[in-house]
């Protein structure tokens, strides 16, 4: 079977390399990760260092210029990288690890233990998962990156879980799966040793999904005030709008934080879509 692994991954490499789309948002997703790793390290100020300049417009001492009470707008953006972009790959980690984990053994098991996890999955999928994670955070009040991740990924796996399910379920029927139970195979080898690797490009898809969904909830709930800290993308936009940078014509103070949001955002579900050109068969343009 080495030969017809190698075969699709020489198809999967040589799609990519001819996929405009996937580069262009690939090299966005990059450019913005690099920002939020190098950026503090561009500027001498930090997210709230107040400087002597009040609402000054972008200029060589402040690219983005200052918002309503000094403060330098690069500096609050780059540093609100790092806090999004961390609590987005915990979030979307969390979701996928066990989304794709339940998914295969609710698709491979099936009885009981398949119910179990579909009731779960129809509850979240009933109640809109970010209504319960307001509710959470409003009784938790503020917390740090590590629990924000854990919030949102452990409420946002449902979907993961019953799309990997319904691949399993069909893969439980083939012969190689059957085989290997034959061959005494235990049920957790033939999950991780027969199943995983054929669900492993679906799982990176899941994966860079969940990353986008969670980006997009978790500068919601910046926005609404949930959010790790005072100087995360959401939460400098919020305070934008609440202390009229509209009004008071500070439009730099919202516009570089909200492009970054929007590229970010737009580039991730742009990925998505490539990826899945690739590796779904039904999809690709040979």
């Amino acid at each position: 079977m080495s030969w017809l692994s190698d075969v699709r991954a020489s198809t999967t490499i040589r799609l990519l390399k001819k996929n405009a789309k996937f580069w262009t948002s690939f090299s966005i997703v990059v450019f913005i990760i690099v920002l939020g790793v190098i950026g503090p390290y561009l500027t001498p100020y930090g997210p709230r260092t107040p400087t002597s300049a009040l609402m000054s417009p972008p200029s060589m001492q402040h690219p983005f210029g200052t918002d309503y009470f000094g403060y330098d707008v690069f500096a609050e953006t780059v540093y609100g990288i790092r806090v999004s972009l961390s609590v987005g790959v915990i979030a979307a980690l969390i979701a996928t690890i066990i989304g794709v984990v339940l998914g295969m053994i609710a698709g491979l098991k099936g009885g009981l233990i398949d119910a179990a996890i579909d009731t779960v999955i129809n509850i979240l999928l009933a109640i809109p998962p970010i209504l319960i994670m307001i509710l959470i955070a409003v009784y938790m009040g503020k917390r740090g990156i590590i629990e924000m991740g854990l919030l949102v990924g452990s409420l946002s796996w449902h979907w993961t879980a019953r799309a990997i399910r319904s691949q399993v379920a069909s893969m439980k029927v083939s012969e190689y799966v059957s085989m290997s139970f034959l061959s005494g195979n235990s049920f957790i080898k033939v999950l991780f040793k027969d199943i995983l690797p054929n669900i492993a490009s679906y799982s990176l898809l899941a994966f860079v999904i969940q990353l986008s969904n969670a980006i997009m909830t978790i500068v919601t709930l910046e926005f609404l005030g949930f959010g790790a800290t005072e100087w995360s993308l959401g939460a400098i936009v919020q305070l934008a709008v609440l202390w009229g940078g509209i009004t008071l014509g500070i439009w730099w103070w919202f516009t570089f934080p909200g492009i970054i949001i929007i590229a970010l955002i737009t580039s991730l579900y742009i990925l998505v879509v490539s990826l899945e050109e690739v590796f779904n068969p039904r999809l690709r343009r040979e």
